[in-house]
């Protein structure tokens, strides 16, 4: 499960810098470490998060002054210092990911809609929020047009978008609205209109500006809600929609 996993390679580094010490130093061992740990956090934080930030901008070697040398006492020290703080970092990656909760290991293709979860599975694992959200919008209002035969508007002959492609899917006349009688009809209708019409511009909402919990569980919010539209549909009109193999 990507959770466990992520948790794992973060300990795994810990391990492996309590292990090595200064010989962590040696140009191949090092690089090969950063590369470890700074993937267990974007993994498991998303590139965005502050400490994602915070390991980039970790200085390992102290900065010389003018032509003065610096002793191989103050670099090993600067290191030894350098990697306690990353250590610590990991501590903090890894309580935040557990508190989050095993959101990684219960979203897949059961719990989603399998087109869409396949449209943004990567995204999700690569922790990028803001590209799950707007993704999720743009994939769902596109299946919602192409399943219902790409309706064209009466009075000018173009292709709906947005809201009113929605509400000309769910209208109550429509062969695709969802549920059984008019209150439901109504409740389906403005819903997928007030989804569609929250997220026309995903970046309004400034998700890119949200780090960690917040953005993550905004992602999964529309990627909830965006399955839920899609999962109606196949279920009520599986057989009438226009699914492209």
């Amino acid at each position: 499960m990507q959770t466990s996993r992520n948790i794992r390679i973060l300990r795994e580094a810990k391990r492996e810098a309590n292990r090595e010490g200064i010989s962590l130093a040696s140009p191949d061992k090092f690089e090969q470490w950063k590369s470890k740990v700074r993937y267990g956090l974007v993994q498991g934080l998303g590139a965005n998060h502050p400490l994602v930030q915070k390991f980039a901008n970790v200085r390992y070697w102290p900065v010389s002054i003018g032509r003065r040398s610096i002793s191989d006492e103050r670099r090993e020290a600067s290191f030894v210092s350098a990697l306690s703080r990353v250590k610590g970092m990991i501590d903090a990656a890894v309580f935040e990911i557990e508190q989050e909760g095993a959101s990684d290991d219960w979203a897949d293709d059961t719990a989603f809609d399998p087109d869409l979860w396949e449209h943004v599975q990567d995204d999700v694992q690569a922790g990028k929020w803001d590209r799950v959200a707007r993704e999720t919008a743009i994939f769902v209002e596109d299946r919602v047009r192409q399943w219902s035969g790409n309706p064209k508007d009466k009075k000018t002959g173009k292709t709906l978008f947005g809201k009113a492609l929605f509400a000309v899917v769910l209208g109550d006349s429509s062969e695709f609205r969802l549920g059984k009688e008019a209150a439901e009809w109504e409740g389906w209708r403005m819903l997928g209109t007030g989804f569609i019409q929250a997220l026309s511009n995903v970046d309004r909402h400034n998700i890119q500006r949200r780090t960690g919990t917040d953005a993550k569980r905004y992602a999964f919010g529309v990627l909830g809600l965006g399955s839920l539209i899609l999962t109606q549909l196949r279920y009520q009109h599986g057989e009438d929609l226009n699914i492209e193999n």
